[in-house]
């Protein structure tokens, strides 16, 4: 079971059964439409319902359009309130209302309740303005909302050549690699 003592490894382990889910269950999708599969969001959502039931304790919601804001005085008091989105601040200074493609959280108003966070796209819908856009919002995420570790994920049309890079606290622990290049690896060389 995963929480906010998992360490990465654990976390990691978590998404990548999520994957392989998707991929065993659903790899029709990705076949469809003159094999550049389906929409984006309907691929988010059926990975979403496979994390969502792998944990407990956690809401797995896409495109959740809902955050706290909160002030907390010297005294310890904590005033604050809801607002539609979460204001990310993009890099040229601009601040613009973002719904994140999947969040694990509870639905409340505490931060530390906040676990992971994730941007997806698909290998045929990658452009680099929207993979920077994508990556912002992991920095913002990870630091300023307190996810503890944010995903960007290209689902690719075979689950092997799936990649991701991961944030934590608003930088990025590892650069785009392969979901599973260490179990691709571990095959050939057992075989």
């Amino acid at each position: 079971m995963i929480s906010r003592q998992s360490d990465l490894t654990e976390i990691k382990n978590f998404i990548k059964k999520a994957i392989s889910e998707l991929y065993e269950k659903d790899q029709y999708l990705f076949e469809r439409n003159k094999r550049k599969g389906v929409c984006e969001r309907a691929l988010v959502f059926r990975f979403a319902h496979y994390l969502q039931n792998r944990i407990r304790n956690f809401y797995v919601d896409c495109d959740f359009n809902s955050s706290f804001e909160g002030h907390v005085f010297p005294n310890g008091q904590i005033v604050g309130k809801e607002r539609h989105g979460k204001h990310i601040e993009n890099p040229d200074g601009t601040v613009t209302k973002r719904f994140v493609d999947i969040i694990i959280h509870k639905r409340d108003f505490r931060t530390q309740n906040d676990l992971i966070c994730f941007e997806i796209k698909k290998w045929n819908n990658t452009n680099i303005e929207e993979a920077r856009k994508d990556r912002n919002n992991l920095r913002v995420l990870t630091t300023t909302y307190g996810y503890i570790y944010g995903f960007h994920i290209i689902l690719h049309r075979n689950k092997q050549d799936c990649k991701w890079a991961i944030f934590r606290a608003g930088e990025i622990l590892e650069q785009e690699s392969k979901v599973f290049e260490y179990e691709a690896e571990n095959k050939v060389q057992t075989n």
